[in-house]
């Protein structure tokens, strides 16, 4: 999936996570078909840099701000819509995974709970919330959220239950407003990737674990984020508007429903 290097013009995108993984890519591909980018970061304001560095000053903004509470992910909504008050697509791609071992603490379970469903959920769905109604009082604008495989069909790994469990709730609360607001012009659509060949997915893996996770899967290979930085920039484009409400799974037929 290839856009002409001008698809994405006039198009403000404000995109979470932006520092590394499919953010950093995902801001390269919105960059090279010509979307004016906010990519924000929490630390590694480097790297959300270098994934905008090809586009012009007037067409991006690198903007700290996290989703640990509602009013950090407000404030980061308010501080985009300062820069350029005519945004037309949220990515909500920006998510913590951290452990909740099934036979771990107590206090570890409780912590990573609760970092997960603060930042995947509240923080995220708070952002959500105000992209939604700047959008509805438009009367248009899209929403495209991260979710994952494992909100679909429950983590293979018993030690990231937090993490799957928020990715279906923020899934479930993206087809809510997807369903409620279709009349009033907002597109809602759901990607839910497999394993993806960088970021938090392989964190801490060596080569050979990798591989082994790939030998695994139904096409022997991981998710490329160039994949899924392709289909989040033709969702840009609104070209298949009835597709929201929609989560499209991205997992090489490893999980097919």
């Amino acid at each position: 999936m290839h856009l002409d290097a001008k698809a994405l013009t006039g198009k403000t995108v404000l995109l979470t996570g932006a520092s590394r993984g499919i953010g950093a890519v995902t801001a390269r591909a919105l960059a090279a078909a010509n979307a004016t980018v906010i990519a924000t970061y929490r630390n590694q304001r480097e790297g959300a840099e270098e994934a905008v560095e090809d586009l012009p000053e007037q067409q991006k903004l690198v903007l700290q701000g996290g989703l640990d509470t509602p009013a950090a992910a407000r404030e980061l909504w308010r501080a985009a819509l300062a820069w350029d008050p005519d945004i037309d697509v949220v990515v909500l791609n920006a998510g913590v995974i951290p452990d909740t071992p099934f036979d771990g603490p107590d206090e570890v379970w409780d912590a990573g709970w609760q970092e997960a469903l603060q930042v995947n959920v509240i923080g995220t769905g708070a952002l959500m919330r105000e992209a939604a109604r700047y959008f509805v009082a438009r009367g248009s604008g899209t929403i495209i959220v991260l979710s994952s495989w494992a909100a679909e069909q429950g983590s293979r790994l018993r030690d990231l239950t937090s993490y799957a469990a928020s990715k279906a709730a923020v899934r479930n609360l993206a087809q809510t407003f997807a369903r409620n607001f279709a009349r009033e012009g907002l597109r809602v659509y759901v990607l839910a990737p497999g394993v993806v060949n960088t970021g938090m997915a392989i964190a801490g893996q060596d080569e050979a674990q990798t591989r082994a996770v790939a030998d695994g899967l139904a096409m022997g290979r991981l998710v490329e984020a160039e994949e899924i930085a392709a289909l989040i920039a033709f969702l840009v484009t609104d070209a298949v508007p009835s597709l929201s409400g929609s989560t499209v799974d991205v997992n090489g037929a490893s999980y097919v429903r």
